[in-house]
C-alpha cells in the first residue's frame, strides 16, 4: 500500500493507494457514524454493495451520470432530501465514483449545514490522480463549468486502483489526458513512460506519481493564486471546447485539444501527438473561435482584461505567463 500526506496546513489528509482497498475501509472511517453516499448510475453496482456490508444503514443518493448532475437543482434536491431525513452536522459524505460525484459530494459537504466531512472514493482514472485531491469542490452554471464552488479538503482519499478494471478504454482515456498533463508541465521521464510504456501494467505506481506531483503544487498553493494554476494547462481552451460541445466531449478529450492547441509549433509537439494518438485522444475539434473566445473570457483567471495562461516550452516545465485577453486566439486555429 502506498500513502501519501497532503499536508495542507491545518487540513491535513491522506490519500491511500492499495488493490483491495474498497473492502476494507471500516480501516480507514468509522463505519458506525452517520453516513451519505452519493454516486452515479452508471457506477457497478458492486461497489456500492460492498460499502453497504461495512456501512450500518447509510443513505443513498444515486444521480445520473455525467456533467448535467453538477448542477444547483441537483445539489439542492440532495440538501432538501438529508435534511428531511434529519442528517447532522456530525455525519461524514462519501462520493463514489469520478469526477462529477467527486465534486457535486464536496460542494454539498461545504455548504450543508455550513460545512461537514467528506471523504473520496474515486473509481476513474481521472479522479483518482487529479480531481479527488486538493480540495477544488462545485457545480456548473449554465453559463460557466465550475463557477459555484469553494476549495474545501477532503478528510481522506481512498483509491483502489481495482476498480479502473471495470472502466471503458474510452474512460481510461479520458484520465490519461490528466496523467500527459502532468508530465508535460512537471515530470518529462513520466511523459515519456507514457508514451513509451504501458502504463496499465504498473498502474498504482504512475496513480501515486501523479498524487505526488499534484501534491507538490496544492500543498504550496491551496487557493490556485499561484504555482496551482500550472495544473490548468490545456484546460482554458480545453473547458471553453467542453462547453461549446454541450458535455458531448468527456473532460479529459476537451484538455486533449486543449494541450494540442497550446503546444503548436514546440520542440515537443511530434511527441505530443504520438502520445494523444495513442490513448485515442483528440487533437483537433471543429469550432467558432469568437464563440470560443466568448466562453474564454467567463474563465476564472481571467483578471483586467488579463489571462494567465500556462505554456510548456520544454517537456517536464510548465510556466504561468499573462498576456492580453485578446492574445488568447492567436492559439485559437
Amino acid at each position: 500500500m502506498k500513502t501519501i500526506e497532503i499536508n495542507i496546513p491545518n487540513k491535513e489528509y491522506k490519500v491511500h493507494i492499495n488493490n483491495g482497498l474498497l473492502y476494507d475501509i471500516d480501516k480507514y472511517i468509522d463505519v458506525n457514524r452517520e453516513i451519505v453516499i452519493i454516486t452515479d448510475d452508471f457506477i457497478p453496482k458492486e461497489y456500492l454493495e460492498i460499502l453497504k456490508t461495512k456501512i450500518a444503514i447509510p443513505l443513498i443518493f444515486e444521480v445520473p451520470m455525467g456533467e448535467s448532475s453538477k448542477s444547483i437543482d441537483i445539489a439542492y434536491s440532495i440538501i432538501n432530501e438529508m435534511i428531511k431525513e434529519n442528517i447532522s452536522r456530525g455525519a461524514l459524505i462519501i462520493a463514489l465514483g469520478g469526477g462529477v460525484i467527486g465534486d457535486l459530494t464536496g460542494f454539498i459537504a461545504s455548504v450543508y449545514m455550513r460545512g461537514i466531512d467528506y471523504i473520496q472514493i474515486p473509481t476513474t482514472l481521472l479522479s483518482q490522480i487529479d480531481s479527488s485531491v486538493g480540495g477544488k469542490v462545485g457545480i456548473n452554471s449554465e453559463a460557466m463549468k465550475n463557477s459555484i464552488g469553494a476549495f474545501y479538503q477532503p478528510k481522506v482519499v481512498l483509491i483502489d486502483p481495482k476498480t479502473l478494471n471495470t472502466l471503458s478504454e474510452k474512460e481510461f482515456n479520458n484520465g490519461m489526458a490528466e496523467m500527459i498533463k502532468y508530465g508535460l508541465i512537471a515530470d518529462k521521464s513520466l511523459f515519456y513512460d507514457i508514451l513509451e510504456k504501458d502504463v496499465k501494467e504498473n498502474i498504482d505506481y504512475y496513480i501515486s506519481k501523479c498524487v505526488e506531483i499534484k501534491r507538490n503544487v496544492v500543498v504550496n498553493d491551496e487557493f490556485d493564486t499561484g504555482i496551482r494554476q500550472l495544473l490548468n494547462f490545456g484546460h482554458t481552451i480545453g473547458h471553453a471546447i467542453e462547453q461549446d460541445s454541450k458535455y458531448g466531449l468527456l473532460h479529459g478529450e476537451a484538455v486533449s485539444i486543449g494541450m494540442s492547441l497550446m503546444s503548436l509549433n514546440t520542440t515537443y509537439q511530434k511527441d505530443l501527438v504520438k502520445t494523444l494518438n495513442k490513448y485515442s485522444l483528440p487533437l483537433n475539434y471543429k469550432y467558432d473561435l469568437e464563440i470560443i473566445y466568448n466562453f474564454i473570457k467567463t474563465d476564472k483567471k481571467v483578471n483586467n482584461n488579463k489571462l494567465n495562461i500556462i505554456v510548456v516550452e520544454e517537456v517536464g516545465n510548465g510556466l504561468i505567463k499573462t498576456i492580453d485577453l485578446e492574445d488568447i486566439k492567436k492559439y485559437l486555429r
